[in-house]
C-alpha cells in the first residue's frame, strides 16, 4: 500500500513525498525488485532537480543503492544494468563506480565493458588521465575492438579541443598522432562506419595548429579534408 501511493505521488510529481514512501515500503519489504526500481528512480529524480545540491547528492547515494539491491535481486535482467550504468554516468559518481566494478576490472582477463563504463564516467566527470587509462586497458584487452579505438581516440580529441592553452605546439602534435593511430584503427575494423573519419578529420585540424609552418597546417587540413569527404560519403550512403 505504501508503494501504491508512492507510485501515485510519483506520477504528480511529488518525488521528495514519493521517494520517502519508496523508502519506508522498501523497510518493510527489502526483496521486492519493483519496490528498489521506484525507489532508484524517485530518487534519480530528486537529484536530477538538485544536483549540486546536498539533498541531491543523498539522493543520488540512494538511488545507486536501490539499483544496485535490484541487481541482486534480478542479477539476470539487462535493463537493471543498464540502470545501474547510467545511474553512475548521470551522478558521475566516478569513485562508487570504481569500487562497484573492482571485481570485474581485477579479474583475468578484465571485463572489457566495465573497462568502457568507467572510461565513459571518469570522462564525463573531467578525469581526463583516469579516463585514457580506463580505455587503454581496453584496448590491451580487445586490441581489434574497432569500438574501444574509437573511444580513445575522441577522448583525446577532446582533450586537444578543450586544453588548447595547456599545450605547447609540440605535445598537440604527439597527442594529435597517438588519437589518429587509434582511429586508424578503428577505420580497420569498421570502414563504413563515419565516426572514426570524423574525428580523423577533426584530429588532423587540431594538429594543424601545433605547426610552426604554414606548409605543414596546409598539409595537415589537407588531411582532415579527405577524412571529412570520406565522412560525407559514408553518411549519404556512398562508397
Amino acid at each position: 500500500m505504501l508503494a501504491q501511493d508512492a507510485v501515485v505521488q510519483y506520477h504528480k510529481g511529488q518525488l521528495a513525498e514519493a521517494a520517502a514512501k519508496f523508502e519506508q515500503a522498501e523497510k518493510l519489504d527489502p526483496y521486492i525488485p519493483a519496490i528498489q526500481l521506484d525507489l532508484g528512480f524517485a530518487n534519480l529524480a530528486l537529484y536530477q532537480n538538485d544536483p549540486k545540491g546536498a539533498s541531491g547528492v543523498a539522493a543520488s547515494t540512494k538511488s545507486i543503492v536501490a539499483f544496485e539491491k535490484y541487481l541482486q535481486l534480478r542479477p539476470d535482467e539487462e535493463r537493471a544494468r543498464v540502470y545501474l550504468l547510467q545511474t553512475f554516468i548521470d551522478t558521475g559518481r566516478y569513485d562508487d563506480a570504481v569500487a562497484y566494478f573492482k571485481p570485474a576490472v581485477e579479474k583475468s582477463p578484465p571485463d572489457g565493458e566495465a573497462l568502457s563504463t568507467l572510461g565513459i564516467i571518469a570522462s564525463k566527470s573531467g578525469k581526463y588521465e583516469e579516463a585514457k587509462g580506463w580505455y587503454e586497458k581496453r584496448i590491451a584487452v580487445e586490441p581489434n575492438n574497432a569500438d574501444a579505438r574509437l573511444s580513445l581516440g575522441v577522448l583525446i580529441w577532446d582533450y586537444l579541443h578543450t586544453h588548447a592553452e595547456d599545450l605547447t605546439g609540440v605535445d598537440r602534435i604527439a597527442l594529435s598522432d597517438v588519437a589518429i593511430e587509434h582511429l586508424g584503427q578503428s577505420i580497420k575494423g569498421k570502414p563504413n562506419a563515419p565516426a572514426a573519419y570524423i574525428y580523423t578529420n577533426l584530429c588532423y585540424r587540431e594538429r594543424s595548429m601545433g605547426e610552426i609552418d604554414d606548409d605543414g597546417r596546409r598539409k595537415d587540413l589537407e588531411q582532415a579534408g579527405k577524412f571529412f569527404k570520406k565522412a560525407q560519403e559514408l553518411q549519404k550512403g556512398t562508397k
